[in-house]
């Protein structure tokens, strides 16, 4: 298991197999990972959908997409509207491995639910626009569930942002050797 939240979150969607797929981007400059989902129904031929930036749906196939956010407010700027939920953690402190655990139950909860609100939605003829629904008094549902149950963590992981070095970067540091890897 890693030792950082992205990689904790990696890991345990793995195990969960959820019924989305995902991509986890760390922003060290602005402290904040992000979670990009993407799931898709399958749909008559004849369906013809536009996303918000005019792009039309493949025959049969509409996919959806939306992020999550976890942010340090102290560093990163987030605008929560622009995710489908954002988390606020102190990236010194870290976070309740419960509380992730209970965010991401609760996306995999959001997210099989969305796949059949869109379903709906391509049904109705007069709808105009389709949007997943978080709602935080679910999440604290499952916070309480996971405490009473007694599988709420309090664990804390750290968001660990520092960059990986590059493979250049790398190199630069055998020139304190004299440009001779030590083995």
């Amino acid at each position: 298991m890693s030792k950082d939240l992205s990689g904790y979150i990696d890991n345990e969607l793995k195990e969960m197999l959820p019924n989305f797929k995902w991509k986890i981007v760390k922003e060290s400059k602005k402290n904040l990972i992000e979670l990009f989902l993407t799931f898709h129904v399958e749909t008559d031929e004849e369906y013809q959908v536009q996303d918000m930036i005019g792009k039309n749906n493949e025959p049969g196939l509409v996919q959806f997409e939306d992020v999550i956010c976890f942010y340090d407010p102290a560093y990163a700027h987030v605008k929560p509207q622009n995710y489908l939920a954002s988390f606020s953690i102190d990236s010194h402190t870290g976070v309740e491995k419960g509380y992730v655990d209970a965010i991401l139950r609760q996306l995999n909860y959001t997210t099989k639910k969305g796949k059949v609100e869109l379903t709906e939605f391509l049904r109705d003829d007069f709808a105009d626009s389709f949007a997943l629904t978080w709602k935080e008094s679910n999440l604290q549902n499952m916070i309480d569930t996971l405490k009473e149950t007694g599988r709420y963590s309090e664990e804390k992981i750290p968001m660990n942002l520092d960059d990986e070095q590059s493979f250049l970067e790398k190199l630069k540091k055998g020139d304190a050797n004299d440009g001779v890897e030590r083995v």
